[in-house]
Parts: structure tokens; sequence; C-alpha cells
């Protein structure tokens, strides 16, 4: 579990710059050149490890959902880390409904979980923009059990895993997510 949460870890530490990191508020968007650079060898670090994701939480209805069971119903699931008042999560949405569309036939998945506190604005979030994925979160923002286990510090952060919950990959976003979706759903 150590080694997931370290490899984790500096999977978002390169994406920290552009994105809501650590509940210090910072919801402006920046520059993701450094992100780009380092994607390859974070992946290739990523992928070797054959780590698995395995957590229970909460959908909007109240009920308990466990992550394996959502993971065994897809080829490949992606688990996006993001919140209703994150702005670069909320700009990245659009590519994450866009991509979904695509390939939701071809066997993928998406399992969002929000870091939000208030669960009117995280429903809210979710219908506005068109998530009609699978949605859990605990209600306790940076705090949320997922997030705190898996050593996520910036959001959005996404992990790629089959459907066993092994982690194929970690931060990808926009064209880089698709290309990775499309390569692995071939």
């Amino acid at each position: 579990m150590k080694k997931i949460r370290i490899i984790l870890i500096s999977a978002a530490t390169l994406i920290t710059m552009a994105a809501c990191n650590g509940g210090k508020g910072n919801n402006t968007a920046t520059d993701v050149s450094a992100t780009n650079a380092n994607t390859e060898q974070k992946a290739d670090t990523v992928a070797s490890t054959k780590l698995k994701i395995e957590f229970t939480m909460a959908d909007m209805d109240g009920k308990q959902v466990s992550v394996a069971d959502e993971f065994a119903k897809h080829k490949v699931t992606v688990i996006d880390f993001w919140a209703s008042w994150c702005g670069p999560c909320r700009q990245e949405m659009p590519n994450l409904v866009r991509i979904y569309d695509k390939y939701k036939d071809q066997g993928l998945g998406i399992v969002g979980v929000s870091l939000d506190e208030d669960k009117s604005e995280w429903t809210e979030a979710v219908k506005s923009m068109n998530m009609t994925w699978t949605q859990l979160s605990d209600l306790q923002g940076w705090n949320n059990a997922a997030a705190q286990k898996y050593g996520i510090q910036a959001i959005p952060f996404t992990v790629v895993v089959d459907s066993e919950g092994t982690v194929i990959d970690a931060g990808l976003r926009g064209e880089q997510l698709e290309t990775a979706i499309g390569k692995l759903l071939k």
C-alpha cells in the first residue's frame, strides 16, 4: 500500500502546477508543459508497479459502492478525482464527457471521486456537466478517504485501471488521456 501511495504522490506532484491543490483554494489553471514533458517517464513508472486500487464509498444516493465491482464491469476504468469548486476540474470535464461518450460502448468506465463537502453543490455539478458515470464521495473534502489513501494532493487527477483495478497509468488529461484510452481499448 505504501508503494501505491508513493507512486501516486509522485504523479500528483507532477500536475500540481495545473490543478487545485491541497485545499489551498487554487482554482485557476496554469501552464501544464512540465506535466506533459514528464508523462512518459511517469507512465512507465506507474505501469510497471502492478498496483491495485480498492475502496468503497457512497454514491449520490448514499449507497456504498465498491470500486472493484465497478472496475469488473469495464475493460478500462478512469478514476477521476475532482470537485465542483475546482476550476481546472470543471475545465477538464467536457473532455472527460467526450472521451466517455466516445469509448463507453467499447469498454470504458469512469468512477468520479468528488472532494466536495457540500452534497447539493456536488450533485448539481454532476448534473450540469452531464457526468453520467458512477459518482462517489464521502463529503470530506481534502480528507476524502480514497484521496488520503492514495496520496492525492492535487485535482483534477486521473488514475487508469484495468478490470481488476490494477493501475495502468495516472495523471493523464485531455488528449493524452484520450490517446491512452484509445490504445487500451483497441
